[in-house]
């Protein structure tokens, strides 16, 4: 399949509110997209985590609101260390039980957005699992679009689009733009917190 498929499924169940499906295409689609970026690496995971961490400016844009790229959340990844970030979540939790049709941890989830602007997730301590906005699967998915190495992606329709906070895109009249696009996007002034969960780090 390709990656425009990917998309193309990825948008079409946003809209129509099946959020896991959503997220499982924007992670083929980040899938898809890396292995062509970096043919050197032969690990998924690796290629997967690299090209979230080489667009997190896009995506942190996408996503709102939080410093995805220092935040540390006090939950155990996959070899039972604590301390995950973003990527490995994404990477660990989503993509590699969505692909292989499992059902996702207890307590993990995608929240549909309150309206636009106004995305809703949750973080449980105590059951240490956290559920994603709705735009997590745009901040996944607009980056490949974007990507240089998809310049030759084709949907075949204008009615595939992402918006961020100031700028709208068409999906096939962005294939491969992402240097233009980063020149439009709204940086300066976008709200990015890091969490802090020192306080309520888990001892063991």
């Amino acid at each position: 399949m390709k990656i425009a498929d990917h998309i193309r499924h990825s948008l079409e169940a946003c809209d129509s509110r099946d959020l896991d499906k959503a997220m499982l295409f924007a992670c083929l689609a980040v899938d898809g997209t890396a292995r062509k970026m970096y043919p050197q690496i032969e690990k998924v995971g690796e290629r997967f985590r690299r090209f979230i961490v080489e667009h997190f400016d896009i995506i942190e844009l996408m996503h709102g609101g939080l410093n995805l790229q220092e935040t540390v959340f006090p939950f155990k990844n996959n070899k039972g260390n604590v301390g995950i970030k973003f990527e490995d979540i994404v990477y660990e939790k989503f993509r590699c039980n969505l692909a292989h049709g499992n059902e996702l941890p207890d307590g993990y989830g995608v929240m549909v957005k309150v309206q636009d602007g106004i995305q809703q997730f949750m973080i449980d301590i105590k059951n240490q699992s956290m559920t994603l906005p709705e735009s997590a699967i745009y901040a996944l998915g607009l980056p490949c679009v974007l990507a240089p190495v998809n310049a030759d992606q084709k949907i075949g329709s204008n009615l595939y689009h992402y918006r961020d906070p100031i700028n709208h895109y068409v999906v096939d009249r962005w294939w491969g733009n992402v240097d233009c696009a980063r020149r439009i996007m709204d940086f300066e002034n976008q709200v990015k917190v890091k969490m802090d969960f020192s306080n309520v780090w888990p001892s063991a």
